[in-house]
């Protein structure tokens, strides 16, 4: 007997779905076309007006919304019968409001075209096209010189100093580095000066690092640079020309000094405010980040004898620091990758949080590591909202605007949830209006301009269709909606700049 269904009423067949259409460049051209939105990988490389047919249906709702809408409604479940979290709960309870609910991974899916969304994204708007430049703001056709610097001093008191500096600035937000290590290298210089090892590159960038950052969140309204200001540029430089003649060997190297060379590296183009350069030496940091695990196995995972399969270990740190540095530098600048470190392997997207015992006090280390997570789940969710700002249409219809309407409400929430989540320690009220209250602690001051630009990314787009009257021919009903989010974003733009 055939096997089916014993009922003589015949089954309809399942009904085929239409292939996706090409757009009209490579439908004239008869070629394959990618269907990337909102641009395809021909009309992109050519840099041509990329138009779908408008009978597409675009206004339907991806598999992947529906996943984040059930992953929000199921923590607004959660939350409401959750009792009072402690410190450690709260850090967990980060970790789950932002993780994808689909496999745990960093990137963007593949075949999304991801734009640039930082400042020179705002001149391409119809309102500046006059005055746009031809080239990227950030480039520099002639980098400046190095210069002739004298040989630092390297005093066990001034190395010191440096170290203790660079503590407190940059190693409680990027612990990427063994500090009992380093300590040990610092005295070896300082007892037998530099050499040409990869440990004495390291510690010339760390001292270079050291000089050059500012742990304070005051900020000056003079563009005047004070006598102090320049000695410190002045040592930094110092130590920067001593790193630099050693880095060429060190980055020859698979070795986790290396890696944390190559990182320091990037972190001080930062800090000179050259972001290009900066990207070079992160996307450097990546790569041999990735070779050091191929070449030496499962750094970044765990031993026998550690018993925790997800011990938060400096290849991590390092994995995680060079990640999130490239992707916010990928807001600003146009990239032609994704970051080279989005598809690797980490056993959880976030690192699970070291034994505090029941009562974790606000030690240095633990703070370092709450700071830490906050980052990198806040970076998880700015990079949901470029990929979502990407998918918008160059010039949208209603349709397009009432999809934009909500996927914004649902970024927002998920921008609720992340600040709602944040540790005790890190709490800070949300900015109100055109002015925000000054913060003295230079982590929760950062995690506050997280939330704030995360803000103003949702309502960058309808900035957009206001000052370029694109939405002036649509429903009145959407006119409230997008100049309430406009007014919001003037506010956020203005508390950007405090």
């Amino acid at each position: 007997m055939a096997d089916g269904p014993s009922s003589g009423v015949a089954q309809a067949p399942f009904p085929k779905s239409r292939g996706v259409t090409a757009c009209q460049k490579c439908r004239t051209r008869k070629t394959r076309c990618d269907n990337r939105r909102p641009t395809c990988g021909f009309c992109l490389k050519r840099r041509l007006t990329c138009v779908y047919p408008a009978d597409e249906d675009q206004g339907s709702v991806t598999g992947a919304e529906i996943l984040h809408a059930i992953h929000h409604l199921t923590k607004i479940v959660e939350n409401q019968h959750s009792p009072q979290q402690s410190p450690a709960q709260t850090v967990e309870s980060l970790s789950s409001s932002v993780r994808q609910p689909t496999l745990d991974n960093w990137a963007v899916p593949q075949n999304v075209t991801i734009r640039p969304q930082g400042v020179e994204s705002i001149l391409s708007w119809k309102i500046f096209a006059a005055d746009r430049p031809a080239s990227c703001l950030f480039a520099q056709s002639t980098p400046p010189s190095l210069g002739n610097y004298p040989v630092p001093d390297t005093s066990y008191p001034q190395l010191a100093w440096l170290e203790a500096q660079y503590i407190e600035a940059l190693h409680t937000k990027n612990p990427i580095i063994d500090l009992d290590e380093l300590h040990h290298m610092m005295i070896h210089v300082a007892e037998h000066g530099f050499d040409w090892s990869t440990g004495a590159c390291l510690v010339a960038l760390v001292c270079a690092n050291a000089a050059i950052t500012d742990s304070h969140t005051e900020m000056s309204s003079s563009p005047e640079v004070t006598a102090e200001k320049k000695a410190e540029i002045e040592l930094s430089m110092q130590f920067w020309s001593v790193a630099v003649k050693r880095l060429g060997y060190a980055s020859a190297q698979n070795t986790v000094q290396a890696v944390q060379c190559l990182c320091l590296a990037g972190i001080w183009y930062m800090h000179r405010l050259e972001p290009l350069e900066a990207w070079k030496h992160f996307n450097l940091a990546g790569a041999a980040w990735h070779t050091l695990s191929l070449t030496h196995g499962e750094l970044s995972g765990h031993t026998e004898d550690q018993g925790c399969s997800n011990e938060f270990t400096l290849m991590q740190a390092l994995c995680f620091t060079i990640w999130k540095s490239e992707c916010e530098l990928r807001l600003e600048l146009p990239l032609p990758t994704p970051p080279i470190l989005d598809n690797a392997y980490l056993p959880l997207a976030f690192p699970q949080p070291p034994d505090f015992g029941s009562h974790p006090d606000a030690s240095d280390k633990e703070r370092s590591w709450y700071y830490y997570l906050s980052e990198i789940a806040a970076r998880h969710v700015i990079n949901r909202l470029v990929q979502m700002n990407s998918e918008a249409p160059e010039f949208p219809n209603e349709k397009h605007v009432r999809r934009m309407i909500s996927q914004a409400e649902l970024m927002q929430s998920q921008i609720s949830d992340w600040h709602s989540s944040l540790p005790p320690i890190f709490h800070f009220d949300t900015p109100q209006g055109y002015t925000a209250d000054a913060v003295a602690d230079p982590m929760v001051f950062i995690l506050r301009h997280r939330y704030i630009s995360l803000c103003e990314l949702v309502s960058r787009p309808f900035v957009r269709l206001c000052v370029d009257q694109l939405a002036d021919e649509m429903d009145a009903s959407l006119h409230g909606i997008i100049t309430s989010a406009r007014q919001k974003r003037m506010s956020l733009f203005t508390l950007c700049r405090v």
